[in-house]
């Protein structure tokens, strides 16, 4: 008997994927947290401040209240979900905005930092989440859902899983906040198709000489010495899809380019 299938991806395969992903973010919680979370312009990872880190999150929480506050003043301020929370560089400063901040990630490594640097924060519990239906939190258990400069770092076959149960721990009326880009062309893929420019032997030479030359030549003009995130993203339309099938409706959407300049990106908030 096969896994069942859930858009597009049995569970055995999620599973897998997810313990691929879970590996890769405890490897990097482990060597540097901090710049893991807040990369550099080039999609390097900085060493950070500790205070200066911490300080990001606090302007992070603030501007995302003030937003929760226009598009839905009525909003119940009892339970926050921050879903993929790293060292919960943003879920203590959404602490003095709510009763109760659950921060939860799928690297343990991340969590035992979270822990250990949010001691003092009493209001702030951190898990690790292990499976894509956040099976571990009953429906409707969080007025509000919190998701930044996460389901970017996640490949797409999970976050169809993730955004549907997202929407199932968001409690009626309550409000889910998520940020991904429009869909990456894979580097690799857009280096090898570029149009080939100039008047020299490339020109004269078959296309497929010419790509296969790129393709081998590609590892070898990458910056091996900048280690850089994966990112990811999904076509517009195929999140707004998810979002309907899985029950909420639209709130409000806008631009975000804080994954970069290219693609471009969104801001979706919802309610159900």
């Amino acid at each position: 008997m096969t896994a069942a299938v859930r858009n597009g991806t049995t569970s055995d395969e999620a599973a897998k994927r997810l313990e691929h992903c879970s590996s890769y973010w405890n490897g990097v919680g482990q060597r540097n947290p901090y710049g893991a979370i807040l990369t550099g312009r080039t999609g390097n990872l900085p060493e950070w401040d500790l205070e200066a880190f911490f300080e990001t999150g606090k302007a992070d929480a603030a501007r995302f209240v003030a937003e929760l506050e226009r598009i839905a003043p009525a909003i119940r301020r009892h339970r926050l979900l921050d879903f993929g929370c790293g060292v919960g560089r943003v879920s203590r400063a959404l602490a003095q905005y709510f009763e109760a901040v659950v921060g939860v990630d799928a690297a343990e490594a991340m969590i035992v930092r979270a822990r250990e640097l949010n001691a003092s924060c009493r209001n702030c519990e951190f898990v690790v989440n292990g499976d894509t239906d956040l099976r571990r939190f009953d429906a409707g258990t969080f007025d509000v859902v919190y998701s930044r400069l996460v389901l970017q770092h996640i490949p797409p076959e999970l976050v169809r899983r993730y955004i549907p149960a997202l929407v199932r721990v968001l409690a009626p009326g309550g409000v889910l906040m998520f940020q991904l880009p429009d869909a990456m062309p894979d580097a690799r893929t857009a280096y090898v198709r570029a149009p080939v420019v100039g008047h020299g032997l490339k020109q004269r030479l078959p296309r497929v000489l010419v790509r296969m030359y790129r393709h081998i030549k590609y590892p070898f003009i990458v910056d091996a010495s900048v280690r850089k995130m994966p990112m990811f993203g999904m076509v517009h339309d195929e999140v707004l899809t998810l979002v309907r099938d899985a029950g909420a409706r639209v709130l409000a959407i806008a631009p975000d380019q804080s994954h970069g300049p290219t693609p471009g990106g969104y801001e979706y908030w919802l309610s159900r």
